[in-house]
């Protein structure tokens, strides 16, 4: 094949490829495309993960029933459950296994709403700045006095609350909040919180409420206050125990 051949094969080759005239400007379309199609799917996966943490950001909701073990640590001691002074109805109720129930009832106790401090109020524990007071009166202040204990000289407290996750064990460590109490969330169904007055650096053991989160069920009647400040419970089959002055307890059978 003679030179003269081979040139015109590859000018028609060079001309086949030639999709626009002299001047003409490139199309830029489908460039477009590709890029729109790549940052939508960036704004869309942005979009997503956000609505994913604004979700988990709102539990409990007003679906949730959570519980919640709970106790009073007074310088390394368990002092006896605290009781709903109400009709123990609401969304933030102990029971008388001494779990905390969280069953948030409006917007205004779930998610961000879900905190201690509404607890708190509904089982007349005043919580403030560094320190707290019990139904009865008693009260208790960072750097107040821990008694001494079989040897160990006395030394000051300080309140602090201790939070556990789920399924905690006497070898987890605790969250520990000194300041803002009552603003902390409950933000998990079966975590452990304990409200204490012990030495800086000492922490509480697990509270014996926690063996109740097997079962939460079990003995979950509200504990309320009747007349004259006296808890009392009732247990399954209608029984009611009443715990007066002294810490004597009386049950009555249906009909009694």
């Amino acid at each position: 094949m003679g030179k003269a051949s081979q040139a015109k094969k590859i000018k028609r080759v060079q001309q086949a490829g030639v999709t626009r005239s002299p001047g003409q400007r490139r199309n830029l379309a489908y460039p477009a495309l590709i890029v729109g199609i790549i940052l939508l799917g960036v704004v869309l996966t942005y979009f997503a993960r956000d609505a994913r943490r604004s979700t988990a950001a709102v539990v409990p909701t007003t679906e949730d029933v959570w519980y919640d073990a709970f106790g009073v640590n007074i310088c390394g001691q368990y002092r006896d459950q605290l009781v709903n002074v109400g009709d123990g109805t609401g969304s933030f109720t102990i029971l008388d296994n001494g779990l905390i129930r969280i069953a948030p009832e409006d917007e205004a106790t779930a998610g961000d709403g879900a905190v201690f401090g509404g607890f708190a109020e509904a089982v007349g524990l005043q919580v403030g700045e560094n320190s707290f007071t019990l139904p009865g009166g008693e009260s208790f202040t960072t750097g107040g006095p821990c008694p001494a204990v079989e040897g160990q000289p006395a030394q000051n407290g300080r309140v602090a609350l201790f939070v556990w996750p789920p399924q905690a064990n006497e070898n987890s460590q605790p969250r520990v909040v000194t300041t803002g109490i009552p603003a902390v969330r409950f933000t998990e169904d079966n975590q452990i919180m304990v409200l204490a007055f012990i030495p800086e650096g000492q922490t509480p053991p697990l509270p014996p409420t926690v063996a109740a989160l097997s079962d939460p069920e079990s003995n979950g009647a509200p504990a309320t206050t009747v007349a004259g400040g006296e808890p009392t419970t009732t247990v399954a089959g209608g029984e009611s125990t009443t715990t007066v002055a002294g810490g004597e307890s009386t049950t009555t059978a249906p009909g009694g």
